[in-house]
């Protein structure tokens, strides 16, 4: 409390003690709320999985707001700062991308909205001016909300490689990683995706997930 009024004097601070499973606690204090941060250890999958005392899975899996995920400080050492967006097609990444906006729209900062390709088993050089499917689901997830943000530049970035590499990669010197809670490739009985799992491992910067759809 004393540490985020020295550093944010003229944002309100509140207590609040509960009982029950700290994960429990912070899932149901989500609902309304903007949105939960959390620190990260960076545990591996084992790890992660039999630390009693471990949140970010569980929270993210189950909050009813945006979860932030910080395991390092915020990378502020490019000229124009921005935010990395991963855009898949699903419902949730929708609500990654809409996020997103809004939230580099109070930042002052610009968007960049990823896709990653995965090669098939012949080899592609990174010049190669191909990925016509993924630029036009770039295309398509931003325009609307270029029109309501004019003030937010956005690039579309198309990479090659899995979606974990290419987001940790696209991320390393982001003010965070926004993706959707489970993406175009998960099970429907799947709360939490494996790609937001793998950044949670993986990343440097701080990561967003958006539940939606």
């Amino acid at each position: 409390m004393e540490l985020a009024r020295d550093r944010q004097p003229e944002v309100d601070t509140a207590p609040l003690v509960a009982d029950g499973p700290a994960a429990a606690v912070l899932v149901e204090q989500s609902r309304g709320a903007e949105m939960v941060v959390l620190g990260s250890r960076h545990l591996g999958g084992i790890e992660e999985f039999l630390s009693a005392g471990s949140l970010a899975v569980p929270v993210t899996a189950q909050a009813h707001c945006p979860v932030a995920v910080v395991g390092e400080a915020e990378h502020t050492t490019q000229e124009s700062p921005y935010l990395v967006v991963g855009v898949d097609g699903s419902a949730t990444s929708r609500a990654a991308v809409e996020f997103a906006f809004e939230e580099a729209d109070l930042r002052g900062c610009l968007v960049r909205a990823v896709a990653a390709w995965q090669p098939p088993a012949f080899s592609l050089e990174p010049g190669d001016t191909l990925f016509p499917a993924e630029r036009r689901l770039l295309a398509e997830a931003t325009s609307g909300l270029s029109g309501r943000y004019p003030d937010v530049p956005v690039h579309h970035d198309v990479q090659i490689g899995s979606p974990v590499e290419v987001l940790a990669r696209a991320g390393e010197h982001a003010l965070a990683v926004v993706v959707g809670r489970r993406g175009r490739g998960g099970y429907s009985g799947m709360r939490v995706g494996s790609v937001v799992r793998g950044l949670l491992h993986r990343a440097t910067s701080p990561v967003i997930t958006v539940p939606g759809g």
